[in-house]
């Protein structure tokens, strides 16, 4: 056993496998402790067709909304419900910058979404711009996904310097103006799929995927950590 601290929490707690396993890489150690992962909301059973969101009804509010202001629809599938515990993670990993959270979630993400993302034509991951990878120093989306690494295409879709869409209100998020831009065609007639850490509003990915299907998009589908 070898004895560790949550990066959540601080709390010590103990992991297995041997301290030899840990110090020559055998064995990841998770940076969550037991309690904080029991805290997550995994997303099970009736969900949204669309967004993924866990639903009573086939196509919530903001879906019916989202159908009317895009002429494609976008069927999202997450892996947790973005609640106060998702939200204090995310501010830890993706603005205090604790970039050791990012393996939180990959054997999770891996066992739900890899088969997927392996037999997609086309994966990308939601850009972030220059000046939050300057202030920030990565790509949270990437880091959520490493897994993927390999299939990821990061030279087709950028996005330009914005507000932090974290800072805004659920009208402005809903409003902002598209962002996104493209440096190469090479998505045209290609099966997609988004990975985003979050879904919150939808307006992250649904501008994203218009740009993409304006540029000759076959197919875009979309994955994100939690919605």
């Amino acid at each position: 056993m070898v004895s560790s601290y949550c990066l959540l929490c601080g709390s010590a707690y103990q992991t297995s496998g041997s301290f030899s396993d840990w110090l020559f890489g055998n064995s990841v150690i998770d940076p969550l402790c037991s309690p904080c992962k029991n805290r997550c909301h995994y997303i099970q059973g009736p969900i949204c067709q669309d967004c993924g969101r866990p639903s009573q009804v086939e196509l919530c509010a903001d879906c019916r909304i989202w159908r009317t202001k895009y002429d494609f629809v976008l069927t999202n599938r997450a892996l947790l419900s973005y609640d106060s515990f998702l939200k204090d993670f995310m501010h830890q990993y993706k603005f205090v910058g604790d970039y050791r959270l990012r393996s939180a979630f990959s054997s999770e993400l891996k066992e739900k979404f890899g088969k997927q993302i392996s037999q997609s034509a086309l994966v990308i991951s939601v850009p972030v711009s220059r000046q939050t990878m300057r202030e920030r120093g990565f790509n949270q989306v990437k880091g959520l996904f490493a897994f993927a690494e390999k299939k990821m295409r990061n030279d087709i879709l950028y996005v330009a310097d914005k507000k932090q869409t974290s800072k805004l209100d659920r009208r402005d998020r809903l409003n902002k103006a598209n962002l996104f831009f493209l440096k190469n065609k090479d998505c045209a007639e290609n099966e997609i799929i988004l990975l985003d850490d979050v879904y919150t509003t939808g307006t992250t990915l649904h501008q994203a995927a218009a740009c993409l299907y304006e540029a000759g998009a076959k197919k875009i589908s979309t994955i994100s950590l939690a919605r």
